[in-house]
């Protein structure tokens, strides 16, 4: 029998933007399959979500070339060059693109709608988030209050066809501490409420549901706290035997197997199988 220390267990993993990737994308995707959008496949397994209209697109590029896990764009008409892109690197926890495709599936019709430039976003950032103002010369770097996510806003004017190609970003999110680190960035015409958006979700303190066996807990961040949401075999095979010697005996007339049941603890959701490593 395989030690219980090599099996999984769910761990809620806090904050979750150091909880990492679970090397699927159904937690991105799904807001969008949910709102009826199209979904499409290539030759090597990369995956296409796009909607009813062709002018929002999300890849999540598990075979891609350019570095980037999730690509996301808007277009004015299914024809048109993108208006604006997202970009989210593999090592990023999917729930964090879950909350943003989310807000694209509850409302497309205003993914080209409303003021660009970020002000209110990194205002509220600094005013009522506790956010500070950490360099303000070609690039101005805003810090969450625990120094682990920084927020840069490149100033001046940058060519669209650089920010596509992913050249430059006018918004570039570098989350987690050195050697856990991942990136999203955004392009100059996303809106400012999903800008807004987007920022939220890249920091909130949210845990996250996790599998991780005993010896994966120490690839966390140090700054990263796993609590474990269920009790392992092990502690399960304990609660029973003391449940067990503890339990006082059937009274006459009543079905063992009812009483045995009625004692027993409840089951123990069984993990989901993990994603294909990368």
């Amino acid at each position: 029998m395989p030690s219980t220390t090599t099996r999984a267990r769910e761990y809620q993993v806090a904050p979750r933007y150091l909880a990492g990737s679970t090397h699927t994308g159904d937690a991105g995707l799904q807001p969008l399959l949910d709102a009826g959008w199209a979904l499409s496949r290539d030759d090597l397994g990369n995956v296409f979500v796009t909607s009813p209209d062709h002018t929002v697109r999300t890849g999540f590029l598990c075979e891609g070339e350019r570095g980037d896990l999730w690509v996301i764009t808007a277009h004015p008409d299914a024809f048109a060059p993108p208006s604006w892109q997202v970009t989210v690197d593999l090592s990023a926890p999917p729930e964090i693109v879950g909350e943003f495709t989310a807000a694209l599936a509850a409302a497309p019709d205003s993914v080209l709608v409303g003021p660009t430039g970020g002000h209110d976003t990194t205002d509220r950032l600094l005013d009522e988030r506790g956010w500070r103002l950490a360099s303000e010369r070609a690039t101005a770097v805003f810090l969450s209050p625990d120094g682990l996510v920084a927020l840069h806003r490149q100033l001046g004017y940058l060519r669209p066809e650089a920010e596509m190609a992913g050249d430059v970003e006018r918004w570039l999110f570098e989350v987690g501490p050195p050697g856990h680190r991942w990136y999203a960035t955004a392009t100059s015409d996303l809106p400012d409420h999903l800008l807004e958006t987007l920022t939220a979700a890249v920091a909130s303190p949210e845990p996250v549901q996790r599998h991780l066996r005993h010896s994966e807990l120490g690839r966390l961040p140090a700054q990263a706290t796993a609590t474990p949401s269920a009790p392992s075999p092990l502690e399960v095979a304990r609660i029973r035997a003391a449940t067990a010697r503890s339990a006082p005996a059937p009274r006459a007339g009543t079905s063992v197997l009812a009483f045995t049941t009625a004692t027993r603890p409840a089951a123990l959701t069984k993990p989901a199988p993990a994603g294909r490593a990368r």
